[in-house]
């Protein structure tokens, strides 16, 4: 078995760690022995996870709309995506290793530095801006222990704001427009295809929350308890008319082989529970109501 940092490895010494196991596997010998391993350099290897940093590392998959690579001396990328491909919610959410190379650590971080600025992935939240904040947060830059610095919201906001935006790539979501031209001294009335404004997918994506409360029976934002990622149920620990404080597990939902506790956000009394085992759920899906004194929420 080997180990997702195999990478690292095999830039320090120059050993093809899974050509010397497709050997094994074939009855061969390796072909080096202890003392011809040598250790060079530095490396760093940063998983490029389609995760939101912001959320708690949830995964976030969706359809990759672009995807370049970096590259350049001492740059390695080992990924199976390009744009179109689909991070699918039922596995490990790992989009590609960056790894890279030079003399010393020092060198190694700015490398890496410069190569995550030049990764281009889009249509999926990455940690490409997290691994970029972290990187030139003042501890990883003195070699000191990091405690608490990664789950910070510190890290996670510096993430944010240096998260890299792609060039434009291609067309985005459009939508007809009717506009009226001249050509020739002739007018004529066409419909062409106009790209969506930025902030016309975050209207959608808030009318989709809004339908989705309204599926679970309209109930007010405070009632409700929705889903904050897509996967599928494992576990119900709950039932309905039950009690529960704040802080109480109501259900386990499983995403790319993690399992997330969903808790209770106020006191109150389960209602329209809507989940069980077994089922998928998508992010802001209603999972149930949390009523202040048991009663469904007359809206």
């Amino acid at each position: 078995r080997i180990q997702v940092e195999h990478t690292v490895t095999e830039l320090v010494t120059g050993v093809d760690l899974v050509r010397e196991q497709i050997r094994i596997a074939a009855g061969d010998a390796l072909s080096f022995g202890q003392v011809d391993v040598r250790f060079s350099g530095h490396a760093i290897e940063c998983r490029i996870n389609a995760e939101d940093a912001s959320n708690g590392f949830l995964p976030a998959p969706g359809v990759v709309t672009a995807y370049r690579e970096p590259a350049g001396p001492g740059v390695r990328v080992d990924s199976g995506v390009e744009a179109g491909s689909e991070v699918l919610g039922l596995y490990d959410p790992l989009v590609a290793k960056l790894c890279v190379w030079d003399t010393d650590r020092e060198s190694a971080r700015r490398r890496m530095l410069r190569a995550l600025g030049e990764f281009v992935i889009e249509g999926v939240p990455t940690l490409v801006g997290f691994h970029r904040a972290l990187l030139e947060h003042r501890c990883f830059v003195e070699g000191s222990t990091c405690h608490g610095v990664a789950e910070s919201e510190e890290l996670a906001a510096r993430a944010s704001e240096i998260a890299p935006i792609a060039p434009f790539s291609g067309p985005g979501p459009s939508r007809r427009k009717t506009i009226d031209a001249e050509v020739d001294g002739r007018r004529y009335t066409v419909t062409v295809l106009d790209e969506e404004p930025p902030h016309a997918e975050l209207a959608r994506r808030r009318r989709e929350r809004a339908s989705a409360t309204a599926d679970g029976g309209g109930a007010p934002a405070k009632e409700a308890l929705v889903s904050p990622m897509q996967g599928t149920v494992v576990a119900v620990e709950v039932s309905e008319g039950e009690e529960v404080e704040a802080g109480r597990v109501i259900c386990v939902i499983e995403a790319m082989k993690m399992e997330n506790e969903i808790k209770a956000h106020r006191h109150g009394v389960v209602t329209r529970l809507t989940v069980a085992p077994g089922e998928p759920v998508k992010s802001g899906q209603v999972i149930c109501v949390v009523a202040a004194d048991g009663a469904w929420p007359d809206v």
